[in-house]
């Protein structure tokens, strides 16, 4: 009882301190006072997130776009040790009525380069989806990442890491679950479908990292899957479906390939550029989704790309993770900073026979770091398929 008592009253204490900012410049996750150790070999550090969005749209074909808000995370989780081999983290999504799963797994490293995780793990395809929602220069991410991208998953992850180098692979199950997700996933495991699995894997050469000012990065990831059970109720076996809905607003899909069935497997490609100096920060990514049919239907393809760029204006740094092989926040100064980013992406879901549509997404953004801990982004995004603006808000608070 006293140890709940404690670790209350530590939270309660805490509330002000982070709402203020850091004062000394460094990372919250240094100077943290959601932190608790015994022994100087257990240790535990909470965070959490929220960010509510607001967002106008106009001038759209077709489709009326409503205006709106919504609060588009409300995150919290946690990470610990126990001693210097094994750790974890635990994070959970309740944003939108759900439950969500994020990262919650254990990890053993065996050496220092070499570890292995296994439980909800994300899967290791695609920089823009490895950047975390809270470090993103851009309110969402690239059209093609959101229609493609593997997300969490159950599974087992190995990963290396020197100075130059990250390789991660793993095998992946059953998809961290929202309500409506596992509805879809029950029904279809009664009826006797299998709950399918993929193989993904991605190699990261970070071949100027010996300096905080300045780095490259250059990626490649694959992976190979079978159809999952949880893409829609009712559906055939082996059926997959791939769909876009750019805001967190509006969740209309508005290009949508539709239910593919007879799948037998399908291989993801991607190819990954980056690079920072001081202020300044530019990334792009090639990203190919094949789909591979059974009993004589036509085999798919379908693509994309993007290329963005950022900067700060005020002094601050941009700050490269090599543990994942993507961007953190920016380093800022006491004074906080204003980054400006600006995307062009490409999402092409027409196949030879499916017909999912095509997009060109022009986005703008500003974002204000009033400090570590507190961040409002503008963004104005023109979207060509459904030839619709949007301007949207965001205010994101990270304790």
């Amino acid at each position: 009882m006293k140890k709940h008592l404690l670790i209350l009253f530590t939270f309660l204490c805490t509330v002000p301190s982070v709402l203020a900012g850091n004062e000394t410049g460094e990372s919250p996750s240094k100077t943290s006072k959601w932190h608790l150790s015994y022994d100087n070999k257990y240790h535990v550090k909470f965070f959490g997130r929220i960010s509510a969005d607001g967002g106008i749209f106009w001038g759209e074909k077709d489709q009326k776009m409503a205006n709106g808000t919504t609060i588009s995370q409300l995150a919290f989780g946690g990470t610990f040790f126990f001693g210097e081999r094994l750790s974890g983290k635990f994070e959970i999504d309740f944003s939108n009525g759900n439950l969500l799963l994020l990262d919650n797994f254990i990890t053993y490293n065996f050496t220092k380069r070499f570890g292995l995780r296994a439980g909800n793990i994300q899967e290791a395809f695609s920089m823009d989806l490895l950047n975390s929602f809270k470090d993103l220069s851009l309110m969402n991410r690239a059209q093609v990442v959101n229609a493609f991208a593997p997300g969490h998953h159950l599974g087992l992850q190995g990963v290396y890491e020197d100075k130059q180098w990250l390789l991660t692979g793993g095998v992946h199950f059953q998809k961290s679950m929202t309500l409506g997700n596992k509805e879809n996933s029950d029904s279809n495991l009664q009826k006797g479908q299998n709950e399918g699995y993929s193989l993904t894997g991605r190699a990261v050469w970070m071949p100027q990292n010996n300096s905080k000012e300045k780095g490259l990065h250059i990626g490649v990831a694959a992976s190979y899957a079978t159809p999952k059970t949880d893409v829609g109720k009712d559906t055939p076996p082996k059926t997959v479906r791939y769909s876009q809905s750019e805001s967190t607003i509006n969740k209309i899909k508005f290009m949508d390939t539709g239910y593919i069935t007879d799948v037998n497997n399908t291989r993801l490609m991607g190819v990954e550029l980056a690079g920072y100096y001081g202020p300044w920060k530019f990334q792009a990514e090639y990203i190919q989704q094949d789909v591979n049919r059974n009993h004589g239907f036509v085999d798919e393809s379908f693509s994309g790309f993007y290329v963005q760029s950022s900067c700060l204006l005020l002094g601050g740094k941009q700050d490269y993770n090599n543990s994942r092989g993507a961007f953190n926040q920016p380093l800022i100064g006491k004074k906080g900073d204003i980054e400006l980013a600006l995307r062009f992406d490409r999402l092409d879901m027409n196949g030879k026979v499916i017909k999912g549509g095509v997009s060109n997404q022009y986005t703008a953004g500003m974002n204000y770091y009033i400090n570590e801990n507190l961040k409002v982004q503008l963004n104005y995004y023109y979207i060509t398929h459904k030839d619709y603006n949007s301007l949207n808000v965001r205010v994101q608070l990270r304790f």
